[in-house]
């Protein structure tokens, strides 16, 4: 770890996930911070392999076990917009599909686990910063290998149990419906699946645990 990693003086914290958190430096860049021991290596190794296969992420700058250095991207994100400007879900839903579409033609590089194509697994608005030039997706903590349609499921699932204010369920039916209509239309065949995967991933309130196990019981039916 290099001096400038170790400095935690001139850093402001900025959020906090699952299982990290990140801070901007008095340099403009951002670190991420695991509180669990997660080796984020991994994670800066993805990102770099994303950004030169043209893969908007953010730029990776330096990584150690317990660190991510990187660059620090301007802009809302998605989610945010969604609220701020309903008048744009449909758009919006939009971009997420066309981010979905550059991943498809991506081959997932060998150090990930599984068998099949790249997935990110936590693909949601709230991942996608739109910065000045454009849409960046950010945490590929999750990334694996697997069926495309999963991830793209996993996208639609995320949205669609979150709790949102009453006034807000009308933009969310524009943005998904605008979503759904620009993906392979055989992702509803993955949802219940993707539903699951959300639902072990992290613990969940009643209300997104019963939505998820509705979606889940369109297995069994």
């Amino acid at each position: 770890m290099t001096a400038g990693m170790r400095s935690v003086a001139q850093r402001q914290h900025l959020a906090s996930g699952q299982d990290s958190d990140v801070f901007i430096r008095s340099d403009g860049l951002l670190v991420k911070r695991t509180r669990t021991g997660r080796d984020l290596r991994r994670e800066a190794e993805m990102m770099t392999y994303l950004s030169g296969h043209g893969i908007p992420v953010p730029r990776v700058h330096e990584a150690s076990a317990e660190e991510l250095v990187m660059q620090y991207v301007p802009g809302p994100r998605m989610s945010e917009e969604i609220g701020r400007k309903p008048w744009l879900a449909g758009q919006l839903g939009r971009e997420l599909a066309d981010l979905h579409h550059r991943l498809d033609v991506i081959a997932a590089p060998d150090f990930l686990s599984g068998e099949g194509n790249l997935l990110h697994l936590d693909l949601h608005p709230g991942n996608v910063v739109l910065g000045p030039e454009g849409p960046v997706v950010l945490d590929w903590a999750s990334a694996t290998k697997g069926d495309r349609r999963l991830d793209v499921a996993l996208s639609w699932v995320s949205l669609a149990v979150a709790r949102l204010a009453p006034v807000m369920k009308l933009t969310r039916w524009r943005f998904l419906r605008s979503f759904m209509a620009d993906v392979d239309p055989r992702v509803i065949e993955a949802i219940p699946e993707a539903a699951r995967i959300r639902l072990e991933r992290h613990d969940r309130d009643p209300a997104e645990r019963a939505a998820l196990q509705k979606l889940m019981d369109r297995k069994r039916h």
